[in-house]
């Protein structure tokens, strides 16, 4: 064994050939304890390395779900922007078609652009509530509740 050098260095009388068996029990039992303390500091230190690493995974799906949520909010800012533009879209459809050198039989009727108008844009806010209602019984839009979900206030 004589595994601590120190005590080698400091009583080398101990250790003179042939070395007694107490004095060799004695070094064993002393570098057995340093082996088990080491081995505590070991055990301890892997498991305190098992917690980081979990609070990391836990960090982690953290701003995982912050970023899906970042990333549905976006979607559905460009699923409406796509709504609105496709109602435009229609609106300018209605004009377009009626400014086209075509015969429609309205060109002499005074109330002509005056109705154009208010019936392309009826229609495109009548198109655009359609959408958003089909969109909401779908389930793609969450249905906005009345009453408050908050435990507190009920």
């Amino acid at each position: 064994a004589l595994m601590n050098l120190s005590r080698l260095l400091t009583h080398p009388e101990r250790f003179i050939q042939p070395v007694p068996q107490s004095v060799l029990e004695e070094e064993s039992d002393e570098s057995e304890l340093l082996l088990e303390s080491h081995l505590q500091t070991s055990l301890t230190l892997m498991n305190s390395l098992d917690l980081i690493q979990g609070q990391i995974d836990t960090a982690a799906e953290l701003v995982d779900q912050k970023l899906d949520s970042a990333r549905n909010k976006i979607l559905f800012a460009n699923m409406l922007i796509s709504v609105l533009s496709l109602c435009v879209a229609s609106v300018s459809l209605v004009g377009s078609l009626f400014g086209m050198n075509l015969l429609n039989y309205l060109e002499d009727d005074p109330n002509a652009f005056r109705q154009v108008t208010y019936g392309g844009l009826a229609g495109g806010v009548a198109l655009g509530m359609l959408i958003m209602l089909v969109l909401i019984y779908s389930g793609t839009i969450p249905r906005f509740r009345l009453t408050s979900s908050d435990p507190a206030n009920l």
